[in-house]
């Protein structure tokens, strides 16, 4: 069992040590690696046009059409573009896998890049808080304990293929970061959270026992709307504190449209959004302690959450 995390002091005081003596060393192997890489798409990018620029001439004076030539030209492009960065995406591809695997190590989480089964999909598809599609996609997934609580999260992309054949294309459905909370304690009905009221229309109709639940705060009560199974636990478990938190949340996240469901001993949260936890640019030193701070700013404000639901269902934060 992973053990608990003290995020707080690991962002805080700790973060010095720990960036120095486990994250820098790894980081500089990769900025080496990072500067080959950039160097080498320069060369094959200086390959590739001394190449397909005469074969262009060549197409255009025996052929005399320019849209034929710009096309194949836009191609030869195309194709040169991608051989020449494949050696910084490989570069940035396992930069990311090692420094999330030791940042992950360093506050007591799992890291795992891709070719899991993540927990709490279902969950939330069942709620109608997230879209069902023809395919889905997840990766960096992290997991681990937090005052007694497990919890992992993960971004994930959602998929439904629309036409046939030759004319079938793929549209998001959702795309952003998924967050899964198992508490010790089971919640003794079900509530749900989210930003667009509209849906929930469908939620009297596929459980009688769903009904409104007023906020009492102003601001939360302009940004949410909650839907419960038994009014008197979803007044405790939604105080402003935790509203509050959700809120920081999203604009931590840079996400949008966040939803959320307390169901069994479950918080289970879905936030639109793009990518996060990555390094950022290839064309940068990855020497920058910034990008390692800001995965931790992440971290810290899911299990902030955490906290504001242990405050409303413990009463006060395990020691």
């Amino acid at each position: 069992m992973a053990k608990s995390i003290d995020l707080a002091e690991i962002a805080g005081a700790t973060f010095p040590r720990l960036y120095r003596d486990r994250i820098e060393p790894l980081l500089r192997v990769c900025e080496d690696e990072r500067l080959a890489a950039v160097n080498s798409l320069w060369n094959r990018a200086i390959i590739g046009a001394a190449i397909t620029l005469p074969l262009a001439m060549l197409v255009y004076t025996l052929s005399g059409d320019f849209d034929l030539t710009a096309i194949l030209g836009a191609m030869a492009a195309v194709v040169v573009g991608y051989w020449a960065y494949a050696p910084v995406q490989a570069v940035a591809v396992s930069t990311k896998k090692q420094a999330l695997s030791t940042i992950a190590e360093a506050i007591g989480c799992s890291y795992q890049f891709e070719g899991f089964v993540p927990e709490g999909v279902d969950q939330l598809s069942a709620l109608q808080l997230l879209p069902k599609g023809d395919r889905a996609y997840f990766q960096d997934s992290f997991a681990g304990h937090h005052h007694g609580c497990s919890f992992s999260f993960f971004e994930g992309h959602i998929e439904r293929k629309t036409g046939s054949h030759k004319k079938a294309r793929w549209i998001t459905l959702f795309r952003g970061q998924l967050i899964r909370v198992d508490f010790p304690k089971r919640f003794l009905g079900t509530t749900v959270v989210r930003r667009d009221a509209g849906v929930f229309n469908f939620l009297e109709a596929w459980d009688s026992r769903m009904q409104r639940v007023g906020l009492g705060d102003r601001r939360t009560e302009e940004a949410f709307e909650v839907y419960a199974t038994d009014q008197v636990e979803a007044r405790a478990l939604i105080h402003p504190f935790f509203m509050e938190r959700l809120l920081e949340l999203e604009h931590q996240f840079q996400g949008k449209a966040l939803r959320c469901a307390f169901t069994h001993g479950e918080l289970l949260i879905a936030i639109e959004g793009g990518d996060r936890f990555e390094f950022g640019s290839m064309f940068k030193t990855l020497l920058d302690e910034q990008r390692v701070q800001q995965i931790l700013k992440d971290i810290s404000e899911i299990l902030q959450v955490i906290d504001a639901v242990l405050t409303a269902e413990l009463g006060a934060l395990p020691t």
